[in-house]
């Protein structure tokens, strides 16, 4: 039997030759090293803690939190919390994890994987300020890893510090620049500068490190697609449907994939919002044009509006079943009839408001307003207007302004007695293309009243935040999309007043010139 001394040498020596062989990649190696030292000493806390960090890395962080409790019982510092926040994480329990979080900087507030943890629980949950904070203070520990210089910079990013976020963004690509992430993140910069030729080659370069990565090629698409690249754009927006949960959803029948249609069934399916639902719907006449007749699924409520676009022969509830031989997401359709930037088809009006109570509307000019979208969209933060800065066009004379505003920001109104509110009359989107329909003009952010406005072909008039949806191009007052309708570009982020000034001096001219 080994005396006390030689056994600790033995563990000793196993410890070591397990760190070596972590270090050569040897990692099935050095997991029998670290068995043998607890084989001798069950309750060693070195060999517990690598024996947790190797199962959080084979993603079994419940096997991680039994050693980690184990090793807990001969003593506990911040690395051991660190650890043991991680593995609840994993599991699904933020509020344990949060509180070991705590502990470990309770510890130790300058414990720099704390700090990094830290400053991500705020960024998820939207506390940018606070996240802020933390990645300053780790910069100045000299804590700043690649994945802490990037996500510090999405942070500023959303903050709408865009000098600061490219900045960050570019040490991020110094530092690991075989990584595709950092050129995604200062494609974004660049679009949003209107650096599109500068955003497509950052993109292109991420393409070339991860040609798999879903991400690089979707954000590739809305670059190419912005430039007004349709042919290579719509091939690379097909990437779409490979992103991390945003895949395809099954159906029973074929999926088309441009071969002929003649006597065929089609099925539109659902997809992205209403707004793609109704710029996307006028490929419904050029597929009927090969012979096919075409079915079109449909958000709730949109199911007459969209039944009035030519070559519609039916509009169906979201997963009816056993009504086409094949089908294609409604946004692949371009890409399968090769549509290019010259050849978008520009007749509008395509959709007619369905039958319906009409909208008696009062004054010499009526402009329907919207001014925020989707609080969940992505970017709302930017397209979305806040209603007090649109207080000039109060002072237009003879223009008499409904309120279009449905969910988020019908609240806003309160605030604005000139205006009048048709909220809660628009219970679907056929009685908002009824109320358009009454309108003279619609001002609006990028929502899908752009698009219906559009659609009908009723002269409508779009703010624009800088670096805006692909859509709507770079650098235009007009879109190929819709004739009705000119676009109020944002020149400087987040600066709406030059281009709200704008728009009110037209709109005077507009409400002048109305007999």
């Amino acid at each position: 039997m080994p005396n006390a001394g030689a056994e600790g040498e033995i563990i000793d020596g196993l410890l070591k030759d397990a760190e070596a062989a972590l270090a050569e990649g040897a990692v099935a190696r050095a997991t029998g090293l670290y068995h043998a030292v607890l084989a001798s000493s069950p309750d060693h806390p070195g060999a517990l803690r690598q024996m947790g960090a190797l199962e959080i890395n084979r993603g079994r962080p419940e096997n991680a939190l039994a050693l980690f409790e184990r090793a807990k019982a001969k003593g506990l510092d911040a690395d051991l919390c660190h650890a043991i926040a991680t593995a609840f994480r994993m599991i699904g329990r933020p509020g344990l994890a949060h509180s070991a979080l705590a502990a470990a900087l309770s510890m130790d507030p300058h414990h720099a994987p704390s700090l990094y943890d830290q400053a991500l629980e705020h960024q998820r949950k939207g506390e940018l300020g606070q996240a802020r904070a933390l990645y300053v203070k780790l910069g100045s520990l000299g804590g700043m890893h690649s994945k802490a210089l990037l996500n510090y910079g999405v942070v500023l990013y959303r903050l709408g510090n865009l000098v600061a976020a490219e900045r960050w963004f570019q040490a991020a690509a110094q530092i690991d620049s075989a990584s595709p992430l950092p050129f995604i993140n200062l494609a974004m910069v660049y679009r949003v500068w209107g650096f599109l030729p500068q955003a497509v080659a950052c993109l292109e370069h991420a393409v070339s490190l991860a040609p798999a990565n879903a991400e690089a090629h979707w954000n590739l698409a809305n670059a190419l697609l912005a430039s007004g690249d349709f042919k290579r754009g719509f091939a690379e927006y097909e990437w779409r449907f490979r992103r991390k949960d945003r895949g395809e959803r099954p159906m029973t029948m074929p999926r088309w994939a441009g071969e002929p249609l003649a006597d065929k069934t089609i099925l539109l399916t659902l997809e992205q919002g209403i707004g793609d639902a109704l710029q996307f719907v006028r490929f419904a006449a050029d597929l009927a044009a090969q012979g096919a007749s075409v079915v079109v699924e449909c958000h709730a409520g949109l199911e007459a509006l969209i039944a009035t676009a030519p070559g519609v022969a039916r509009a169906v509830a979201a997963g009816t079943k056993g009504v086409a031989d094949v089908h294609a997401p409604l946004l692949s359709v371009p890409h399968f009839l090769g549509v290019r930037l010259e050849t978008i088809s520009a007749s509008t009006p395509y959709l007619r408001a369905p039958e319906g109570a009409a909208f008696e509307l009062s004054g010499k000019y009526k402009v329907g307003l919207v001014w925020r979208g989707n609080p969940q969209h992505e970017n709302d933060q930017w397209r979305s207007v806040p209603l007090s800065l649109l207080t000039p066009l109060r002072d237009v004379p003879g223009v008499a302004f409904y309120s279009l505003q449905v969910g988020a920001g019908a609240a806003d109104l309160q605030a604005a007695p000139w205006i009048i509110d048709l909220g809660p009359r628009l219970t679907d989107f056929g009685a908002t293309a009824r109320a358009v329909s009454a309108l003279d003009l619609v001002i609006t952010v990028d929502t899908a009243v752009a698009h219906l406005a559009g659609a009908l072909g009723k002269p409508v008039w779009l703010l624009i935040a800088q670096g805006n949806d692909w859509r709507w191009l770079h650098g235009r007052e007009d879109t190929p999309w819709y004739p009705s309708m000119r676009l109020f570009r944002q020149r400087k982020h987040r600066n709406w007043q030059p281009a709200i000034k704008l728009l009110a001096a037209a709109l005077g001219d507009a409400a002048a010139r109305h007999p």
